[in-house]
């Protein structure tokens, strides 16, 4: 009776140590498996791309990822794809005749606030449940401080409204200070703009008539392109502050004006207004500290 005590102990002993090696295992490789998950996760402080092939950057003083561009027409074109009932103004866009945003790797225009809002939510969704982004991280639009530190000016502009701070901080452009721009500064209102509109910066041709593909020109020290011309960006921010019209960064390629083109500027526009010269770029809520 003793011997058969015995042997029952010890497979009782040997099914507990299998049981626990399983567990062991089980627990184990989903450690490795949400490792290698987190791997394609954005993290504060690092260069990431997303599923659509947008890259995004850190900006110090922020806690989120910067687009490096704005968003292309093949990046809305998957959006658009998804959700059959969007607007279909960006499809084919022209001013006076002229194409605008021709080509995949344009900047989408005709997009209001609204139109960007819904895109960002729809990518958070789409990347979370494909667990690209972790619970809490989220796409959206800059806000309005965030898009003054993205172009250099985050801690030089007091406190204050958008339209309060805007154009306050006087000679300071994207790419740097002095009138006029220099040689490959952006895409703004130039000679070849002037052949087809009207107003243009005397002396200054960047080779675009309207928009040009994203990364033609140089990226600013946090590697951003286009964060002054092209397209003017949408922000999440009312300019008033409380209501209403909604805040718009970067000029654009239609813009001119020494004041215009100052990084401290802001136009606003109703979150519902589309236009060839409106586009936008997105942000992504990372984990991680304050860089």
């Amino acid at each position: 009776k003793a011997l058969a005590e015995q042997k029952t102990r010890e497979e009782e002993a040997k099914r507990k140590a299998e049981e626990d090696a399983r567990l062991k295992a089980l627990a184990e490789q989903k450690a490795k498996e949400e490792a290698e998950r987190r791997k394609l996760q954005p993290q504060l402080g690092a260069r990431w791309t997303n599923s659509l092939g947008m890259a995004f950057a850190p900006v110090a003083g922020t806690k989120v990822l910067f687009g490096i561009w704005d968003v292309r027409v093949l990046d809305y074109a998957v959006y658009a794809a998804a959700n059959p009932g969007v607007n279909a103004s960006w499809k084919k866009v022209e001013d006076e005749g002229v194409p605008v945003s021709d080509g995949l790797e344009h900047p989408v225009t005709m997009v209001s606030w609204e139109d960007a809002k819904a895109f960002c939510a729809w990518l958070t969704k789409k990347e979370q449940g494909e667990g690209k982004l972790a619970v809490g991280q989220e796409y959206r639009l800059p806000t309005d401080a965030e898009w003054s530190y993205a172009v250099g000016i985050g801690d030089k502009e007091g406190n204050g409204t958008p339209g309060y701070k805007s154009g306050k901080l006087e000679g300071v452009y994207p790419w740097g200070t002095g009138w006029p721009p220099p040689k490959g500064a952006g895409n703004y209102a130039d000679m070849t703009s002037h052949q087809k509109f009207g107003g243009f910066i005397e002396g200054y041709d960047d080779g675009y008539a309207t928009t040009s593909p994203v990364g033609s020109f140089k990226a600013n020290p946090y590697g951003l392109y286009d964060m002054g011309g092209n397209v003017a960006q949408w922000c999440e921010d009312y300019y008033n502050g409380q209501s209403g019209s909604r805040v718009l960064r970067g000029a654009s390629w239609y813009l001119d004006g020494s004041s215009s083109l100052l990084s401290s500027f802001r136009d606003f526009r109703r979150p519902d207004c589309r236009g060839s010269t409106l586009g936008f770029r997105v942000v992504v809520v990372a984990a991680g500290p304050v860089r």
